[in-house]
């Protein structure tokens, strides 16, 4: 582990043998263990004194609260984010469609108790280095421009951590690029339209931002090429009526993969995919207007 600080793992658990475990193996590789034992004391310890939380485990046993509602009042603390990774105890394997429901917490990983004491202090290690390379990067550049979306350099952040946790669920992830037509700056007002809308109807699982002049991304886990599509004619209905009467028309362009575990994928690609996807829909019709990248 990183020698300049100490490493702060948050572990909240009413029941005492996954913590207890957990809290032994990850003290043992120097961490700075806080307990928690409803959802309520996870919110207030996270970001304590000397230093936020590094990693976040929940289990299924907090009373005040369903573990998924607490994994997304953490993910709506800014002073948590989407970027510190939170995983989840489970005692039995989860079915395929708890692990989307737990990606679309914001769930990182799920972690089957009980656990093996070296297999799990090593991925509590590589989460904290992840979580470490993040901070360094978003201090070193610009994340959020002013209009509260990623810039280019924090899409591929969040490119890079969605695809992660894409894997460990064994889920799609898909990737969408789109872009008003403007028509010789007399609709430029129509690319801070679809800011808006993408700003205040995006979910909270997926990230949006900025791949160039008046073009977006999205970056959705648990997202299939045929969700894809239906993601870009849900935003195009969105779009239409934020505004009105002079209702703009789009390009989009869209990469995925079905199973992010089984299928090599790197988030940068993908990026470039769908924007490659956008400019071939941007040179075709109307008819014709999202496009798959086609290699």
């Amino acid at each position: 582990m990183p020698a300049h600080r100490t490493p702060q793992l948050l572990v909240a658990s009413h029941h005492a043998a996954p913590a207890e475990q957990l809290a032994q193996v990850a003290e043992r590789r120097g961490y700075a263990v806080r307990r928690a034992f409803t959802a309520t004391q996870a919110l207030a310890l996270s970001h304590e004194a000397p230093a936020p939380a590094d990693v976040i485990v929940l289990d299924d046993s907090l009373p005040d609260m369903y573990v998924l509602d607490a994994s997304r009042a953490l993910r709506d603390d800014p002073q948590v984010g989407p970027s510190t990774p939170l995983l989840l105890i489970t005692t039995g394997q989860p079915t395929p469609k708890e692990h989307h429901m737990a990606l679309r917490a914001g769930v990182w990983e799920c972690l089957l108790h009980p656990f093996h004491a070296e297999e799990i202090g090593a991925r509590l290690d590589t989460y904290v280095l992840l979580k470490l390379d993040g901070d360094r990067a978003r201090r070193s550049d610009p994340v959020l421009d002013d209009a509260g979306l990623y810039t280019l350099q924090g899409l591929a952040l969040r490119a890079h951590e969605l695809t992660l946790q894409a894997f460990h669920h064994a889920e799609p992830v898909a990737c969408l690029a789109l872009a008003p037509v403007t028509i010789d700056e007399r609709n430029a007002g129509v690319v801070d339209l679809v800011a808006h809308v993408l700003r205040t109807t995006g979910r909270r699982s997926d990230a949006i931002g900025r791949v160039g002049p008046g073009e977006f991304a999205v970056v959705a886990p648990g997202t299939d090429r045929v969700g894809a599509v239906l993601f870009a004619e849900r935003l195009a209905r969105a779009i239409s009526a934020a505004a009105g009467e002079e209702r703009p028309s789009l390009r989009a362009g869209y990469d995925a993969v079905a199973n992010a575990r089984y299928t090599a994928v790197e988030p940068k690609n993908m990026l470039a995919r769908a924007t490659s996807a956008l400019r071939a829909a941007k040179g075709m019709g109307a008819p014709n207007w999202i496009q798959a990248f086609r290699g």
